[in-house]
Formats: C-alpha cells, sequence, structure tokens
C-alpha cells in the first residue's frame, strides 16, 4: 500500500457499527422502520446486498478493527478474561499484541483517534489499542448495559472530565452517543488536534438488548406491530424486490426455526418453527409488539443521530472527504425463544406484560429482549439468527460513503464482502500503510481486501469467505456456500446452498453435488487448522510438569518493545512460580503459603531477550540476557504440586505472582521450558 498521503487531501474516517441490528432492518433494505439518513448516506455512496460478519459481537469487532479473521486477532469466540483451556491463541478472548488495530494504524501516521461507545474486545481496552479519546462502556467485556444508567459509561482517559453529563432520568446511552460524536468533532478541528484528519469509532449498542427507548417513540410503532411478524415479512420482501435487493421470484421462505434449548428459555418452542402471529392469544401479542416497538424506536434513535452528524460534516465541510461506513456487528438477535426473556440472559424468565406493565417496557430497570420471531423478521427473507453461520447470521446492511473518493453507485453491490474488509479499505483511502511490525510485534498480515473497486463497480476477485462460531461454520466461494449448524433437532451436517438462485438457503443441495461440498469443507477445513479455528484448536496451556519438592530451571525466549505481563506460570495464589515483566523489567515471582518472594531486575530491558530462572532449596537466582545472574534467599521448594496449570503468556485462574491474573504479556513469547530436577529433597 502507498506511503501516507499529505495530511491535508487525507480523508477523515466515520465508521458507524451497529449492535444486533438485522439485514433488513433499515429502510433501503426493505424496513417499515424509517431510516432516511442512513438511506441518504446509501444514495450517495454504496450499498451491498452480500456483506459479511462473524456471526456475533465481539468476533465481529476483532476482525473489524484489526483486518483479520476473528480467530487471528484472538477472538474466536467471546471476550473472556478466562480463555478456554483447551484451545489456542484464537480463543485469547482479547485482541492479541501481534495484531494492529485501525486505532493505532491511523494513529501512528498522525490521525486524532476517537471513540464512542461499546468496546467490547477485552482487555486491554481502548486506550491501549489506539485510541486517544474514548466514552462509552466503563465494563470492557459487557456485551450490554442498561441504556438509561450514566454510571456505566465512563470518560477515558482517566482524569479527563466529561463534556456531557446528565443525570439519571434524563439520560438515554443512544442519545449520548450521538451527542458525544459531535463534541468529539468539536474537539478534533480545535486545539492541538486542528489540522489533523481524524478518525472516530461510533460503536452503537443500540438496538442490542435490553431494548429500551423513550416511551413517546415506542407509542409511536405500536400499530405498526401490532400487525405481527407474518404481515410483515410479507411486506418486507415486497419492498426488497421493488429496491431491487432480492430477486422478484424470491418466495418467503418459511418461518425460521427455533434453536434447541432449555424449554423455559425456548418459550416452549425448542427446535420448533416460530410461531403464526394470529395463534398467539391477544395479550401475548400486545406484550410482543411492545418489544418490537422499542427495538424500531432504538434504530431510529440511531438514524436521528446519523442525521446531525452528517449535517455538522456538511456545515464544516467536511463532508466531501469524510470516508463514512456503516454497518452492523452480526444479524438479529433471537435470544432465545419467540417470546424474548426478561431480566438476565439465560436465567429463562420471560414475563408477560398487561395492563399498566405495558408502558414500563424499555424503560429504567426493565431488561427484556424481543425474542426469535421478531428476529426472523429483522433478517427477513434469510434464515436464523445471530450465533450461527447461517446467511441470517452473518448478513448485514453496510454502507460506503466518500463524495470525494466514490460517486453514487445505483442499486446494491453484489461482490461479498467481510468487516475484515475495513482496515484494508480504509488503508487504501488514505495511503496508510498496514504494519510489518509495530511494538516490538511481527504483526499478522492483513487478511481482508480493499472494498473501493467493488465500490466503483470495478469488482472484487473471486475468494473464499470462512466462518466459526461456537461450533456453527459456513464457508462462501463464488455462489456456492456450505454451512453446518448447531442446537438443531436432526443430525447436524454440511449443507451446501447456491444462493445466486437461494439466498434464503432452503434447497440443501449437498447430495446433488457431492464434489462442490467435497471441496468446499476441504478448503474450510484448510483455513480453520490454519488460524486455529475449532474443531481444530491448538492448546493453549501446555502440559504442566511435575514440580513439587524439586528444584526448577525455567527458560525463555522473549521479544517485546517494552514487554509487562506472564512469560509463563505455574500455580496460584497459594502455591507456585512465575516468570514475568513489571514496566520492561524482568521479574520471577515464587509463592508459597500464600507469599510471594521476588527477584527483580533493575532495569528494562527490550528487543530480544533470553531469560534464565532457578529455584532450589538455597537460592532463587534470576539471569537476563546471558549475564551474571542476581539471587536472594530461596523461600524453599513447592511442597506440593500446584493446581493452576502452567500458562504461556499469562496466568490463568488465580494469580502465581505478585500482581492481578490473567497479566497478559505485551510481547511475544518465542520460546519457554521448564525442567524440574528429580531426587530433590524438601528444605
Amino acid at each position: 500500500m502507498a506511503a501516507a498521503a499529505p495530511a491535508a487531501s487525507r480523508p477523515n474516517v466515520l465508521l458507524i457499527l451497529a449492535d444486533d441490528l438485522g439485514f433488513s432492518d433499515l429502510s433501503c433494505y426493505g424496513s417499515e422502520i424509517q431510516t432516511p439518513n442512513i438511506d441518504k448516506l446509501a444514495e450517495g455512496g454504496a450499498k451491498f446486498s452480500a456483506f459479511y460478519n462473524s456471526a456475533r459481537c465481539c468476533p465481529s469487532r476483532a476482525s473489524l478493527f484489526t483486518g483479520l479473521h476473528p480467530h487471528e486477532a484472538g477472538i474466536g469466540s467471546f471476550t473472556t478474561a478466562r480463555p478456554r483451556e483447551d484451545a489456542g491463541p484464537a480463543y485469547s478472548g482479547h485482541l492479541l499484541p501481534d495484531t494492529a488495530t485501525l486505532g493505532e494504524i491511523l494513529g501512528d501516521s498522525g490521525y486524532s483517534t476517537w471513540m464512542i461507545g461499546k468496546w467490547h474486545l477485552g482487555v486491554p481496552g481502548p486506550m491501549e489499542r489506539g485510541i486517544q479519546n474514548y466514552y462509552g462502556y466503563r465494563n470492557f467485556l459487557a456485551h450490554s448495559e442498561n441504556q438509561w444508567d450514566p454510571g456505566a459509561y465512563v470518560r477515558l482517559p482517566a482524569g479527563t472530565s466529561p463534556e456531557i453529563e446528565r443525570p439519571r432520568g434524563k439520560y438515554y446511552a443512544t442519545d449520548v452517543f450521538n451527542d458525544y460524536a459531535l463534541e468529539f468533532l468539536r474537539e478534533a478541528r480545535s486545539g492541538d488536534h486542528r489540522g489533523k484528519p481524524w478518525f472516530l469509532f461510533l460503536s452503537h449498542s443500540s438496538p442490542h438488548f435490553p431494548v429500551q427507548a423513550p416511551k413517546e417513540d415506542i407509542d409511536r410503532h405500536m400499530a405498526t406491530y401490532r400487525k405481527g411478524w407474518d404481515v410483515l415479512r410479507v411486506e418486507r420482501l415486497e419492498r426488497q424486490k421493488k429496491l431491487g435487493l432480492v430477486p422478484a421470484d424470491n418466495p418467503l421462505p418459511p418461518r425460521s426455526q427455533v434453536p434447541v434449548d432449555r424449554a423455559d428459555i425456548a418459550n416452549g418452542y425448542s427446535g420448533q418453527p416460530n410461531p403464526a402471529w394470529d395463534s398467539l392469544p391477544a395479550d401475548r401479542r400486545e406484550d410482543l409488539a411492545r418489544r418490537m416497538a422499542t427495538f424500531a424506536a432504538m434504530v431510529e434513535h440511531v438514524d436521528q443521530g446519523i442525521g446531525r452528524i452528517v449535517g455538522d460534516l456538511r456545515q464544516h465541510g467536511e463532508l466531501d472527504n469524510t470516508l463514512i461506513f456503516f454497518l452492523s456487528d452480526n444479524g438479529a438477535c433471537y435470544e432465545w425463544g419467540p417470546f424474548g426473556f426478561d431480566g438476565p440472559s439465560r436465567k429463562g424468565e420471560t414475563i408477560l406484560h398487561t395492563g399498566d406493565q405495558l408502558a414500563e417496557m424499555g424503560q429504567d430497570h426493565g431488561h427484556s429482549s424481543y425474542g426469535s420471531a421478531w428476529a426472523m423478521l429483522c433478517n427477513t427473507p434469510l434464515g436464523m439468527y445471530k450465533h450461527f453461520c447461517h446467511e441470517g447470521g452473518i448478513s448485514s446492511p453496510f454502507i460506503v460513503h466518500w463524495p470525494a473518493g466514490l460517486g453514487p453507485r445505483p442499486g446494491y453491490v453484489a461482490d461479498p464482502g467481510h468487516v475484515m474488509d475495513i482496515v484494508p479499505t480504509v488503508c487504501a483511502a488514505t495511503g496508510v500503510a498496514y504494519p510489518k511490525t509495530r511494538a516490538g510485534h511481527d504483526i499478522k498480515p492483513v487478511s481482508g481486501v480493499s472494498l473501493l473497486p467493488a465500490a466503483r463497480g470495478e469488482g472484487l476477485a473471486e475468494r473464499g469467505l470462512p466462518t466459526e462460531h461456537q461450533d456453527a461454520r459456513g464457508y462462501r466461494k463464488g455462489d456456492w456456500k456450505i454451512v453446518w449448524g448447531k442446537r438443531q433437532p436432526e443430525e447436524v451436517r454440511w449443507e451446501l446452498y447456491n444462493l445466486k438462485s437461494d439466498r434464503s438457503e432452503t434447497k440443501d443441495l449437498a447430495k446433488e453435488h457431492p464434489e462442490i461440498l467435497r471441496q468446499l469443507v476441504g478448503e474450510w477445513e484448510a483455513w480453520a487448522r490454519k488460524v486455529g479455528a475449532d474443531p481444530f484448536a491448538t492448546k493453549a496451556i501446555a502440559d504442566s510438569p511435575e514440580v513439587a519438592n524439586k528444584p526448577l530451571r525455567i527458560t525463555a525466549s522473549i521479544r517485546g518493545k517494552k514487554p509487562a505481563g506472564v512469560v509463563i506460570a505455574q500455580g496460584g495464589n497459594q502455591c507456585g512460580y512465575a516468570l514475568h515483566f513489571v514496566d520492561g523489567r524482568p521479574a520471577f515471582d515464587v509463592r508459597i503459603g500464600g507469599k510471594v518472594s521476588r527477584l527483580i531486575a533493575g532495569h528494562p530491558v527490550s528487543g530480544k531477550v533470553e531469560l534464565v530462572a532457578t529455584l532450589d532449596a538455597d537460592h532463587m537466582t534470576l539471569a537476563v540476557g546471558g549475564a551474571e545472574p542476581i539471587r536472594r534467599a530461596s523461600p524453599g521448594l513447592l511442597r506440593k504440586q500446584p493446581i493452576d496449570p502452567l500458562s504461556i503468556g499469562y496466568d490463568d485462574r488465580s494469580a502465581a505472582g505478585d500482581y492481578e491474573a490473567p497479566n497478559r504479556f505485551t510481547g511475544k513469547v518465542l520460546s519457554s521450558h521448564v525442567d524440574a530436577l528429580p531426587n530433590a529433597s524438601t528444605r
């Protein structure tokens, strides 16, 4: 990619991400929900009909922010502070250090970088991964928050006074996020940022559950959703045909299946199709209409904010040279049955709201989802939902708008795109080079491609687009797609579809075309092995050596610019050892009876470093880079085998050293080994 262009000519970048927005939830994709401001961006730019995500919020965000498959970025499944013991880096639950984020790439090249909303990429958080100013979720592991509670959100960097403060009762997160977008744009044009191009990531949590919106906006939508999902699916499909989004002969597929689950969670419909709207009692239909009306109001608030932001860009003469993306992180969310849920997810509680309770739905202290049948509507005409690799789980609306670089594109772009394509698209538009190394790490090569040729009508070369999420699998190449389901009443196997004639995936052609199926399965498996995806995940935690009552010799080779965190550890908060770094200084901790004894080097190191630590009955030693070892009196040998297993690159479970687990290593562990010498006697 080209070297960076002069700052004055480089476009600003505005990335807008909706959360759990379905394939057909914008009016320019067929919805009855009116989104005029997003529609105007689509009219002035390009909108894609086959744009893919990674089936769920955090894997999609990892791919979006790094230009990689989510497994390459470290979040193949979900963000977590306690990753699986039986899987490798693909399921670490956080962004790996050998990745480069969009914030880092643009920030390193002179952009000011700003983010608002939901992070959901684990720890390290946005400020450690290239964002200079942030307002959003306080909990970087959270998938959702109460939109009415200002205490759930934070302004960073620490010590920065919030520019916008509203008390509970006057706070609504979607609107505050939009307000902060305008505030950050004001700041990006002033002070030390003046004259710099900017990158703004507006990561909305709407319309993710809990579905919450102002009462008056919910009320306006009630008449529409009292029609029910069966009528509205037909209406959406007809609009999609008129728009040219789907072929004129595209049939309405059968109602999507409710995934197999506990009866209470699936509302009694486990493994069955979603029910007909008219089969439900009137009070249930009123409760359900209120849920979907709330969802629609959330989408409208996102759209209204975008209108204000675009107006601000136009007023300041920035709209023409601002590259704007709009997309969603996954398909519509079925969680969990056709009646939705209330309160904590997976608790299995669904409240039938009646009378005065209806007006309180979507308000503070209320926590509801809208359920699988409305999600079916939101994905019209695609099958299944978020969590799945069927089209309804991984297809997003996608719009790109950049008047200075792209003209309006009539119709829909048919070339398949993916969230991992955003980073290379931004690099191509800005002239910023994707890095080969950063912060002492060799950066994984980008896996996506620039979408600018497709947006200009020039097309993209054919490629395979694989997905995997928690046992669901998919792979599209050309018009063909294979998919592996889950939570089905029948035996799961590979299915084969021709998406050109059957985007709704209703006609499984696996038996008719076994040779195509075999070829695509082989290509998917080759990818899965390459990135460490299930069922070919590589084990993250090494076999634990027997260390009780034995002298130890621990060696490791690392590379890092300013290394911090655990290189290797075994044991926990009662018994164990850890070789780690504290602000670039190598340290060796031994914990016996809960008490830690430490050796730490006098100076920080960087680059490639060799470490050797020993423990015997008399001494602890630590040698750095072949230098004379430092030493201290030994606290004794480990008197029993630690319960917590050996971990490399972090400390699993409780902390063996004097730090807070998992204390992930910021550099790269090149090699490590533990020698436990036999025939030692207890001190």
